[in-house]
């Protein structure tokens, strides 16, 4: 071999080897970000009496645990307290919902808080077992234009639904411009704040928003047995995280998976495509493109999120046991089957309570126009208006879904002839 041989023998070595070097590298990278106890040196309550002004170098646990702090920041749960959108300390993970509960456009930045060395639970249908010590952090921003969530945006509300020893709590902390961004104080008795906007559509949208006290959660966090009532969380169930997340705009994995990976979450099926998923549901998705089963499947998603807190009974839940509005007879869980008793979702239905004159039945199948669950969500009125609580504006895009549905029914004995 000569000496020009030699050198292109070695050049070609060389450059296969950089390329493997940096394949593995790569992969390496992935791994690391994809792998790992996500609650890892998190922490964990002593259980011991909490202090609001504790100086922790991570989530002030034992205050979670029994005292309701002033102020959002007393509680350490994010790097930066005037931020609760990114950065939660550890133990904390960002997650996102496949179908939400619609609050006046507002965005909103979810994380869990779990303790070190403790899980949730698996649940096929209800929310997730959380175990003592979890948090979820709910924060609302509402944007200038809904048309660019990455825009300018003001955060109004930050929620902690919070699991102690006796049960769920939640306390609500509200963004006071007077504080300048730097923190939420506890808004205990609510605030209503009138003169929000954004612009949606194009269009100017102003109403007053309001954040609920802490006894307004329970009229939807609460599930009924013998008129006692226990609270519950509502979102996080295995359906509506069963979908995929962007982390710290690198790498994209299912959540579910990603938790159990992470040593947050046991229980989940070893084959995961038996897990309950729903279509992905949002404002740009295109209703008229759905085909039947995803129109059916949209519409079961949005009322359960949006309505069935409080319109559900036993099914899953277990026997005996109701959302508020249970005895209503109108019950929307989504694993209920519309062909196994249509009535349960309204159709041909009297309302039990307030109805009107001109919408004679809860669901008239193929007459959307005439049915009275759709002029509920088309109307502000506090009358009719549904939900009743956590909003003030009209969800355009939702009201379009269950019209779609409502009239792609099966023709039922109150549809017209």
């Amino acid at each position: 071999m000569n000496n020009l041989s030699q050198i292109l023998l070695v050049t070609i070595l060389s450059v296969m080897l950089c390329a493997c070097d940096l394949s593995i590298s790569n992969s390496h990278s992935s791994n690391q970000n994809n792998s790992g106890k996500l609650n890892a040196g998190a922490g964990a309550p002593t259980f011991e009496a909490g202090d609001c002004n504790a100086n922790t170098a991570g989530v002030n646990w034992d205050a979670l645990m029994d005292k309701n702090c002033p102020r959002l920041s007393d509680y350490n749960l994010f790097k930066l307290a005037s931020d609760p959108t990114a950065q939660p300390n550890s133990g904390g993970v960002p997650y996102d919902l496949s179908v939400q509960l619609f609050t006046d456009y507002a965005t909103k930045y979810r994380f869990v808080f779990i303790p070190e060395n403790v899980k949730a639970n698996f649940n096929e249908s209800e929310v997730l077992d959380f175990p003592v010590g979890t948090v979820l952090v709910k924060t609302f921003a509402m944007p200038e234009n809904t048309a660019f969530r990455d825009g300018p945006e003001l955060i109004i509300e930050t929620r902690l639904l919070i699991h102690r020893p006796h049960g769920w709590v939640a306390l609500p902390y509200y963004w006071n411009p007077d504080d300048n961004g730097t923190d939420a104080e506890l808004a205990a008795l609510g605030v209503d704040i009138p003169n929000m906007s954004t612009i949606h559509n194009g269009a100017n949208l102003a109403f007053t928003y309001t954040v609920p006290d802490w006894t307004a959660c329970t009229s939807c966090h609460a599930k009924l047995s013998s008129g006692v009532s226990t609270f519950i969380p509502i979102g996080p169930k295995a359906r509506y995280l069963n979908k995929d997340y962007t982390y710290d705009n690198s790498y994209t994995v299912n959540q579910l998976m990603r938790w159990a990976e992470g040593d947050i979450l046991e229980g989940l099926p070893v084959d995961t495509t038996t897990v309950m998923e729903t279509i992905q549901f949002n404002d740009s998705l295109v209703v008229s493109a759905l085909t039947n089963d995803e129109l059916n499947d949209a519409a079961k998603a949005y009322l359960d999120i949006n309505c069935a807190h409080c319109h559900r009974s036993e099914l899953t839940l277990g026997e005996g046991y109701s959302g508020p509005a249970g005895s209503s007879g109108l019950q929307v869980e989504y694993n209920r089957e519309y062909a196994a008793d249509p009535t349960k979702f309204g159709t041909c239905k009297v309302a039990v309570a307030g109805g009107a004159v001109d919408y004679p039945y809860d669901v008239i199948p193929t007459d959307a126009a005439r049915s009275y669950l759709l002029f509920r969500m088309n109307t502000n009125d506090p009358r009719h208006r549904m939900p009743e609580l956590g909003r003030a504006t009209v969800h355009q895009e939702g009201v379009e879904l269950i019209e779609a549905w409502i009239n792609n029914l099966p023709v039922a004995s109150c549809s017209p002839q």
